[in-house]
């Protein structure tokens, strides 16, 4: 059954690939059809009014992305043609996915000949840019609070953090790696000034996990640190809790593109983009 559905699909996207030289007339709503390229840009809004900066885009197919900048524009550029080793390049309807972890994962229509973005076709205007803004929906809150926020360098006490988690639109379902009896697993504690990170564990050798479905009402997680265990220099710091957030619909190679190892607790976790409040902390 699947080798079939298979071959439907190819035979849908030959037959609609070899219109394109054919047609002078866009079916999709344009005027007129223009030259392909290899660049498309687009602009993402937050529904909620948050920054839209740092939202992935991805391009699946070619397994290629790019992050949003603090406006909310990206632009994507296709791979040479010699770079999937055909002269032509890959043709097809490709899906353009964006993505946030506690965000509704989204997506547009992409047209690629040979190698080349189609634009006027799919989602994607005569000018390659995506036809309107897209508009991505929060399904959960992280709101993260630290206390005592402000401390000196020689603290001894424990430090408490306390994650509130609260769905949105429905329940959602959030990993908390390395969790001991309903704990938070790991922080990680980022230098607001620079990418020094550090992390903590509530229990550093637990090879556990909690998973927990998040409702309407607030659900809180904590554990505490100290700087006994690793010092902190002077500075400004965010407290960054380490979940993972269980997307029913990603797509398979989306969260391999980000980087490598980035659900796995380091440094590289924060390359998964997150909207997230509250974690401010100082050492004076």
């Amino acid at each position: 059954m699947k080798a079939a559905q298979v071959l439907v699909k190819v035979l849908v996207i030959g037959v609609f690939l070899a219109s394109l030289s054919g047609c002078t007339k866009n079916p999709f709503g344009e005027d007129k059809i223009s030259p392909g390229s290899r660049q498309i840009s687009g602009s993402v809004q937050l529904h909620d009014g948050s920054s839209p900066e740092d939202v992935y885009v991805w391009l699946e197919g070619f397994n290629i992305g790019t992050y949003t900048d603090k406006a909310g524009d990206f632009n994507l550029i296709l791979p040479s043609k010699s770079g999937y080793g055909t002269s032509s390049g890959l043709s097809g309807i490709f899906n353009l996915f964006f993505y946030i972890a506690n965000y509704q994962l989204d997506s547009s229509l992409a047209i690629v000949q040979e190698g080349e973005f189609v634009y006027a076709r799919g989602d994607i205007n005569k000018d390659g840019r995506l036809s309107v803004p897209k508009v991505m929906r929060r399904f959960l809150r992280i709101n993260t609070l630290v206390e005592p926020s402000s401390v000196a360098s020689n603290y001894t006490n424990p430090i408490g953090v306390a994650v509130t988690l609260t769905a949105t639109i429905d329940s959602s379902t959030v990993i908390i790696p390395k969790s001991v009896g309903g704990l938070l697993g790991a922080i990680l504690v980022k230098k607001t000034d620079s990418q020094e990170v550090i992390i903590y564990e509530s229990a550093p050798l637990a090879g556990t996990r909690a998973v927990v479905l998040v409702g309407l009402s607030p659900r809180i997680i904590g554990m505490t640190f100290n700087l006994l265990l690793q010092p902190l220099a002077p500075g400004n710091y965010e407290v960054i809790p380490y979940l993972l957030i269980a997307h029913e619909a990603t797509p398979e190679y989306l969260i391999e593109s980000i980087g490598p190892n980035v659900e796995k607790l380091g440094p590289n976790y924060l390359k998964i983009p997150f909207q997230r409040e509250g974690g401010s902390f100082e050492v004076n």
